[in-house]
């Protein structure tokens, strides 16, 4: 029998870091209108590059920004470098000027963030764009502006210490062209060989596995799904907004609720991919206070019960409904979906999550299942490769979206 393909030591701690913050910041932020601003709006160039003329980030504070991060739960952190409009926010030493260093701001950022970072103890991952349409080359000189890419990520691999990811975007535009990924990523192995390397397939591709030097296939706002590895173990990830924009948007009222990451979480954590949720910066950095707030709910939840969120992994197991099973070796973790509220039963959608639940397969003789949240024992009973036990609802004043019940063989 053909053993199943294992995650690489820098793969397995990826996917142990399960929860990460995305930050899409740039001089589009300062018009409030998202990060496709230039685009959609269709702004002349010369016009938009007159943001770089205000860029101050006097309020981009990294410290407060890993902070929030690590408070919610999260394990890493991603930062837009460069975005499509070809601002950098990391000193670019002479390849241009349009960058932070060069605006009011006279900051790298990057340096900042990646310190930050650090001193929070959260995985360094940095966006770089593959689209330009800033820079002349994209569409002119093909093979110079595959150089310039080159350089520009070298200077990102050679000044900032160990990065733990890179997360390109952009290939999707230019599906006919040659983007050289076998030189680009060449590069990344000989610079910093357990730098994982992620390159956006996008939406409409989800889960794509891409050129084979690629570590983790993703799913743009899109819920990962059971993957057959082949050839080589990659890990997966979701990346989603806090809204309907990555960069902020002064109308955008679409904020997600606590309730709905939590469960896109979950969702991900099912098939052992991460969540990697974004927020967009306000014009001048400033980390926006609903998304602070929202953050620090979701990280309320995983407080109750980190290893399930963490170091569970999938099993073959199954349950009812949208209800699955992680085990994290000898215990076993039943998260239970739609558990009403004592006495609030009307307020229930969807099949009820108290009463009897079932998991069918092979499961090591239990010998206790109880609520993580309060400990509280539940019967159950064991017959061959079936085990039942009684869910009991929230009591009255709780509710926590996701219940989990811990599994003890």
């Amino acid at each position: 029998m053909t053993q199943p393909l294992q995650p690489s030591p820098a793969i397995a701690a990826f996917e142990q870091r399960a929860f990460g913050l995305f930050i899409h910041f740039g001089l589009y932020s300062q018009a409030g209108q998202g990060e496709w601003y230039r685009h959609h709006h269709q702004i002349p160039a010369q016009r938009y590059a007159t943001l770089m003329d205000s860029f101050t980030a006097a309020d981009f504070d990294a410290e407060v920004i890993a902070r929030t991060a690590a408070a919610a739960g999260m394990r890493y952190a991603c930062l837009t470098t460069r975005h499509h409009d070809g601002f950098s926010l990391y000193d670019t030493r002479g390849l241009n000027s349009f960058d932070a260093v060069h605006s009011p701001a006279g900051r790298d950022l990057v340096a900042e963030f990646v310190t930050a970072c650090r001193n929070h103890d959260l995985g360094v991952f940095l966006y770089h764009t593959t689209l330009d349409w800033w820079h002349p080359d994209f569409d002119g000189d093909w093979p110079a502006y595959q150089r310039y890419l080159r350089d520009s990520v070298d200077i990102l691999l050679s000044h900032y210490g160990p990065v733990d990811g890179l997360w390109f975007d952009g290939n999707w535009a230019r599906r006919d062209r040659d983007w050289e990924e076998d030189a680009l990523y060449d590069l990344i192995r000989q610079r910093q060989p357990d730098c994982l390397i992620i390159n956006n397939s996008s939406h409409g591709h989800h889960g794509e596995a891409g050129h084979p030097q690629c570590d983790v296939v993703t799913f743009e706002q899109g819920r990962p799904f059971a993957r057959r590895q082949v050839e080589r173990y990659r890990a997966g990830e979701m990346c989603e907004t806090m809204n309907s924009h990555w960069g902020t948007g002064a109308h955008d009222l679409s904020h997600k609720s606590p309730a709905d990451i939590i469960t896109r979480l979950v969702s991900c954590r099912r098939y052992r991919a991460n969540l990697l949720l974004n927020i967009g910066p306000e014009a001048q950095g400033a980390m926006p206070g609903l998304e602070a707030a929202v953050l620090a709910q979701v990280g309320r939840w995983i407080k109750i019960c980190p290893p399930a969120v963490y170091q569970a992994v999938p099993t073959q197991l199954r349950c009812g409904g949208d209800d699955f099973v992680l085990q994290d070796g000898s215990t076993y973790y039943y998260f239970c979906h739609n558990v009403p509220i004592h006495g609030n039963r009307h307020l229930l959608q969807g099949r009820p999550g108290d009463g009897p639940q079932g998991i069918i397969g092979a499961l090591p003789q239990v010998r206790r299942i109880s609520w993580v949240d309060n400990d509280e024992e539940l019967t159950f009973s064991q017959d061959g490769d079936i085990c039942a036990f009684q869910a009991t609802p929230f009591a009255y004043g709780s509710q926590l979206i996701v219940r989990i019940a811990r599994l003890e063989t």
